[in-house]
């Protein structure tokens, strides 16, 4: 296994001095390090310099870093949703090849040994997890090819992503185990169409006077500090990875005078009559579906600008503990987010959209032979993470992988001008989206599919937008350019069959609705469970003998002492997002 994966990813170094330059680093320093910077849940824009959305927060330390080195302006996830994006990421390969459709499954095996990840084991059995691990077939992580090419790597906090990683005795430090709690039924029975909330509202999860906020991420960086003050010695890779400013919507005044409440507009919120029914859906699901009044959007909107301005303060922290190190100069600086969030545009919180609030991620990079305050608007994905940092290793990317290096756009020696004519594409799969949706960004313009596999849906009509007229993406053009519709769906259709995608996808949803809720539950559980007011009546419900614990609002209030522990970002019944510090399988609640 080992050789294959050197054959994969390695190539004599001294076929290319441009590679070379990437090995070696500055003259006389040695091999160079890698520091990989990640949050969660980071609208892209607002480190895009050329978007209005951009002056909304002031945001020093990782604009400082873009302005030493490249920033991406146009990216892209893959999926937006945590468990996809990042095992999609982690293995350079669309979402439905490597079957990790939602939050609910992550990479079932462990590449080097081929048996299941200890959490899909726990949650679906050895069978299951053998059968998912053989269609994905992933025989290579990034953080094999790293480790393969000479690199130390150290995992400090959220990775999400299953393959075993946190099972790794050396990655104590390592949280979320890519598979949540495990069967949902808010994502297998999405595409029942069952239109009730199965979020809390915004306002019941946003607070802008709470004094401590996200000590998990504070502590987590602290480690990352730690590990950089002692290692001294180059060719080190260290991936801290924190989960704000992912909801709940928490902050307070230290960091709200980071944010331009004056360049905060409210969201044009389209008549609910007249929203894609694929929308009106997730707003539904997302709790937003009611009336609000300007000052409810605008609190809950500012004080994710005050989240990203912690995240901000954090990632500075580890760049200023790089420094004092004096290993800045050799060492490759990566930040990424692994979706963004939509922050009550179109009547949505939450990512999981392929509008621009929720699809667009940051990626910027800085370190030797790099340019120094390029701005890139080439149309770029998270797919191309893997690839690019294999090529900065001195390795040759793997032949697998989906996405492209980034070298050529951002070396010193590279070209200036742009790839006008590149595209990504996205999808999802997951709660809060009735159906499959996918994404073609092209030019100025971003073509929207939905999956028709059920008669349900048969009448979901893809939308085109013009994002250089509309960029808050309100204007569906689609009637009006019929040609270039069909251009975009043959340009998607060119890199799979989005509806077979879509088609396998539900049949994955339906068999663990069939396996692990159908015949586990009565009828009336089953009622219980669609029933909003279902937490007065049970607190609980076992699922093949693992419960699931809903508790009463009084009693969580209490807990709280006012304010929402890190624990409680989910109130329903099972917990969609990962519990940090989790690393078991198991959530706090």
């Amino acid at each position: 296994y080992q050789r294959r994966v050197r054959e994969m990813v390695m190539s004599p170094r001294c076929l290319s001095g441009l590679v070379l330059w990437f090995t070696v680093g500055v003259a006389g320093l040695g091999p160079n390090n890698i520091l990989f910077l990640m949050s969660d849940s980071m609208d892209g824009r607002v480190l895009d310099p050329t978007s209005p959305v951009s002056h909304r927060v002031d945001m020093p330390n990782l604009r400082k870093l873009a302005s030493s080195g490249t920033n991406f302006i146009r990216s892209y996830a893959e999926s937006p949703q945590c468990v996809p994006s990042r095992a999609s990421m982690f293995t350079g390969r669309y979402t439905h090849e490597i079957k990790a459709w939602s939050n609910q499954i992550g990479l079932a095996l462990v590449p080097s040994t081929s048996q299941p990840d200890a959490a899909c084991r726990k949650f679906y059995g050895m069978q299951l997890c053998n059968q998912w691990g053989r269609e994905a077939n992933v025989t290579s992580t990034l953080l094999d090819s790293m480790r393969h090419l000479g690199y130390d790597v150290n995992l400090y906090g959220k990775v999400d992503v299953g393959a075993g990683i946190l099972a790794d005795p050396g990655e104590g430090n390592s949280t979320c185990n890519g598979f949540h709690s495990g069967p949902s039924i808010s994502i297998c029975t999405r595409s029942a169409d069952i239109r009730r909330p199965t979020k809390p509202t915004p306002l019941s999860i946003t607070s802008d006077t709470n004094n401590n906020v996200h000590p998990e991420d504070w502590r987590m960086v602290d480690n990352c500090v730690d590990f950089l003050a002692r290692r001294q010695s180059p060719g080190w890779m260290l991936y801290c990875s924190v989960n704000i400013p992912h909801p709940a919507f928490q902050t307070n005044a230290t960091w709200l005078k980071y944010v331009n409440e004056s360049a905060i507009p409210a969201p044009r919120w389209v008549d609910e009559k007249k929203m894609h029914p694929a929308d009106s859906y997730m707003s539904q699901s997302k709790n937003v579906w009611s009336q609000y009044t300007d000052h409810e959007v605008h609190k809950v909107r500012q004080t994710y600008y005050g989240m990203c301005a912690e995240t901000d303060y954090l990632m500075g922290r580890v760049l200023k503990a790089l420094e004092a190190t004096g290993q800045y100069e050799q060492t490759f600086i990566l930040f990424v987010s692994d979706h963004g969030e939509m922050n009550m545009a179109h009547r949505q919180v939450w990512k999981n959209s392929m509008y621009e609030p929720s699809e667009r991620v940051p990626i910027m990079m800085a370190g030797p032979g790099i340019a120094k305050g390029r701005e890139v608007s080439s149309l770029v994905s998270l797919l191309d993470v893997y690839p690019t940092l294999v090529e900065i290793a001195g390795g040759h990317p793997p032949t697998f992988l989906r996405g492209q290096s980034l070298l050529p756009l951002m070396s010193v020696t590279g070209p200036v001008e742009d790839d006008d004519d590149r595209f990504v594409t996205a999808q999802y799969h997951s709660n809060m989206g009735n159906t499959g949706s996918f994404m073609v960004r092209w030019k100025q313009w971003k073509y929207i599919a939905f999956g028709n596999t059920l008669p349900a849906f048969q009448s979901y009509k893809p939308q085109l937008f013009n994002l250089d007229q509309d960029p808050d993406e309100l204007d569906d053009v689609s009637n009006q350019n019929p040609d270039l519709v069909a251009a975009l769906d043959q340009k998607l259709m060119s890199r799979y069959d989005y509806q077979a995608v879509d088609s396998e996808c539900k049949k994955n949803d339906y068999m663990i609705y069939k396996n692990f809720f159908a015949h586990e539950f009565s009828q009336k559980q089953l009622c219980l469970l669609y029933t909003s007011d279902a937490a007065d009546e049970e607190d609980s419900v076992d699922i093949g003998g693992r419960r699931l614990i809903k508790k009463k609002k009084k009693e969580k209030e209490q807990e709280r002492g006012g304010g929402i522990k890190d624990s409680d970002r989910d109130d329903g019944w099972e917990t969609e997002e990962c519990g940090r510090g989790e690393r078991d399988g198991t959530n706090t609640e």
